[in-house]
């Protein structure tokens, strides 16, 4: 048995709450939307956990939410992945208000679902997001959100964004040769 695994099992991804400021939070099958495409194929029982988002106002955007373990997902070959690093997907299914948009709605759900989540597994070290390198619009929702690009990474249906968060224990860490144990 390895610290990523439970019995024979993955280690399961960490429970939501039903509410995050702003967003009512159900759970949902682990399928796609009707209509939605599952770009880098099924995850194993438990490494993936999807919900649907809706907002409390009218005409907010609905949006799917799959988050999966990245060690059992094919990311795990583009970074050196952590055993309980976190994949965060996010799916507009249906149609936002066209005055507001969804930057400023989706980008308060990012934040509390990476708050929910690091909250949830305290030895997850990073959550990352990997939207197609040509949706400008999804990169700058998870920029919005608090995640940052840091590398590109060539998948089988094609080029991804890799944009990660870190929680401030990871990201304090004096990485400078002169802090180093001798």
């Amino acid at each position: 048995m390895t610290p990523t695994t439970v019995g024979h099992h993955p280690l399961p991804v960490p429970a939501l709450p039903g509410h995050v400021p702003g967003w009512t939070l159900r759970p949902a099958g682990s399928a796609p939307a009707a209509g939605a495409t599952v770009p880098f194929g099924a995850a194993p029982a438990g490494a993936v956990r999807t919900c649907t988002a809706t907002s409390g106002h009218d005409n907010g955007p609905v949006v799917r939410v799959t988050i999966h373990r990245v060690l059992h997902h094919p990311l795990r070959g583009c970074y050196p992945v952590g055993a309980h690093d976190l994949l965060l997907e996010l799916d507009i299914t249906e149609p936002r208000n066209p005055v507001t948009g969804d930057g400023r709605d989706t980008a308060g759900l990012l934040r509390s679902l990476v708050a929910a989540l690091f909250a949830a597994d305290p030895s997850c070290r990073r959550i990352t997001a990997a939207p197609p390198v040509e949706d400008t619009a999804a990169r700058e929702r998870y920029a919005a959100g608090g995640f940052r690009p840091v590398a590109e990474a060539d998948v089988r249906e094609g080029t991804v964004v890799l944009m990660v968060v870190e929680p401030a224990q990871v990201t304090t860490i004096d990485t400078a040769l002169s802090a180093m144990p001798h």
